[in-house]
């Protein structure tokens, strides 16, 4: 059996090849012509971009390594820079205490000076109720001596006899002031 017939058996392009293998043997030689034109006129500049790309990459990478390097100097040196936050926080809390204390021995000041003035009002109200005591006494005495003396005339005494009754009561009470 003979190779074309079995093709031409199968119709004008067959299963798997053409009915014409000589359409196969050009088509190929064809394909690869031009695959070799491009290879060989554009491989270098797709080459030379791939290697352009390539040193492009590395060039970027050693950036990055360097940027790295010099942001972890400067991560060291802050580090190095900064300062002993116990020693910050034992001067702040020294601070804070001392405050604390001006402030306690300005509020024991204000304290007794408010309870001395209270002691004083104290003492001015006390001076003030013994006057308007004393002054009622004087009043209600007063009104009993005259009461007295009403009925001391009434029931018969004399006119000298109640003067000197009533100055001796004046003079005693002139005395209590």
């Amino acid at each position: 059996m003979n190779l074309a017939y079995q093709f031409a058996a199968e119709g004008p392009n067959g299963v798997h090849w053409p009915a014409d293998i000589n359409e196969v043997y050009w088509g190929s030689l064809a394909f690869f012509v031009i695959v070799g034109l491009a290879v060989w006129r554009a491989g270098p500049s797709v080459m030379q971009s791939m290697r352009d790309r390539t040193a492009g990459i590395e060039a970027e990478l050693a950036q990055a390594k360097a940027a790295r390097a010099e942001a972890e100097a400067a991560l060291q040196a802050s580090s190095a820079e900064k300062p002993d936050v116990s020693d910050e926080e034992a001067r702040i809390r020294a601070e804070a205490e001392a405050t604390a204390e001006k402030l306690k021995a300005d509020l024991v000041v204000k304290a007794e000076a408010e309870a001395e003035a209270i002691r004083e009002r104290g003492r001015a109200d006390v001076a003030n109720r013994r006057r308007q005591a004393q002054a009622d006494l004087a009043a209600e005495v007063s009104r009993l001596t005259r009461s007295s003396a009403e009925a001391v005339v009434r029931d018969g005494l004399d006119a000298s006899s109640q003067s000197e009754l009533i100055e001796a009561y004046i003079n005693q009470v002139g005395d209590i002031r």
